[in-house]
């Protein structure tokens, strides 16, 4: 074999090379509903098993129930009324018990009720939620052993505004008078019953309680330092202390798996260029990261064992994207650009559901343990453009 064409069959296996390595496929996204309703806040059950959602006709909303592959949905409330999640995750962590937010003509409140519907339980009154607001600014959230919740109280209590949502809405038109709300909330504790409410913060500056996974303390947004930060406190009041120090505000956040660490997101502050950038911090404040910038980056979400974190973005060429939990390894997990809003990675962390508002999606990943870095994968596929330049100029000085 001459040495033209030793060369000749080494460009060949260089840009073999080359096409092996190229970025897998996208991870196929399934249609798991397909409905005249709007199908929305998909959660699955602890055991991965099914998925509780809001599906809603535009004027009331109720809760279903379906299998993991969008097969058998069961409506487990009726569809004259409001039932709605709030921000985090219903399920009770074994599984047995649904938290909502239901109205029985007088305004929204916390209930429970088994997955198929049955044995609902109000557990607090006139808490006045107006549906068709956003909710971002309310929440409830089991304790980690499920007996205890803690939530939101007060954030809407005027009655004459409740009446004129009624009204409105039954003419298909729903509206209020978003300046007459009360806007200062509480965060309350009470019994997975209902029983023994008790006030943790009375100061009307709370925001989002989130229970620490697998820990007895509880994390919030609150506006006492000047900006909207973290806090964290024990299950009885009790030592609250500020975890983030921003100079914007903390609009979301999350707890990762082991509860050590926490992703929130910065909204820059006025003035400056508009962005919301995810970061990371130690639960105990220490270790502030910042992973993404100039993009408005929001819900993250941790993959089950905290390696990754998946997020919305509204300013990239692809809606929905994954990282290592450090920033590393950033890719899009979406191929056709739709406008997924970010809810939940399945317990095995095989697949994360969406929904765009109108149906619900699941986006199946390839390799969930070890997803391929299209960092790794660009300095590979480099290092081998180069090695074929070089062996070009060889055969040309031939």
């Amino acid at each position: 074999m001459t040495k033209s064409s030793m060369t000749l069959k080494t460009i060949c296996i260089v840009l073999l090379l080359i096409a092996c390595i190229l970025p897998a496929a996208a991870a196929p996204v399934v249609q798991l509903t397909n409905d005249s309703a709007f199908d929305a806040y998909p959660f699955w059950s602890p055991d991965g098993a099914r998925i509780a959602f809001v599906s809603s006709d535009g004027v009331h909303a109720g809760i279903r129930v379906m299998e993991r592959d969008g097969q058998n949905p069961v409506s487990v409330t009726d569809d004259r009324s409001w039932n709605l999640f709030t921000e985090f995750d219903p399920w009770s962590p074994d599984g047995k018990k649904l938290l909502f937010l239901s109205d029985d003509g007088g305004g929204l409140d916390l209930w429970t009720m088994n997955p198929d519907g049955t044995g609902r339980v109000r557990l607090t009154e006139n808490g006045r939620i107006v549906p068709g607001l956003a909710l971002s600014s309310y929440g409830a959230d089991w304790s980690s052993d499920g007996r205890r919740i803690v939530y939101t109280s007060c954030l809407f209590d005027n009655a004459a505004i409740w009446e004129d949502f009624v009204a409105t809405a039954a003419n298909g038109s729903p509206a209020v008078n978003g300046s007459a709300i009360r806007t200062e909330a509480d965060i309350w504790i009470m019994d997975a019953d209902g029983g023994n409410k008790k006030p943790l913060m009375t100061d009307g500056d709370a925001r989002l309680p989130l229970w620490q996974p697998h820990g007895d303390r509880i994390a919030y947004l609150s506006e006492r330092s000047g900006n909207r930060e973290i806090w964290v406190m024990q299950s009885d009041g009790t030592g609250k202390a500020q975890v983030t120090f921003s100079e914007g505000n903390v609009s979301e956040y999350a707890w990762s798996p082991d509860s050590t660490r926490i992703a929130y997101v910065v909204a820059a502050p006025p003035g400056t260029w508009p962005e919301f950038s995810l970061w990371v911090i130690n639960s105990d404040g220490s270790g502030s990261e910042q992973l993404t910038t100039g993009n408005w980056d929001r819900s993250p979400v941790w993959s089950p064992d905290g390696a990754r974190i998946a997020f919305r973005s509204e300013s990239r060429n692809q809606t929905l994207w994954v990282m290592e939990s450090d920033g590393s390894g950033l890719a899009p997990l979406d191929t056709d650009n739709s406008a997924y809003m970010m809810q939940q990675w399945s317990p095995d962390g095989t697949t994360i559901v969406v929904s765009d508002l109108n149906d619900l999606y699941a986006i199946r990943l390839e390799n969930p343990a070890a997803p391929a870095s299209p960092g790794f994968e660009a300095i590979f596929a480099a290092v081998a453009l180069l090695l074929v330049v070089r062996l070009l100029g060889l055969r040309k000085q031939e």
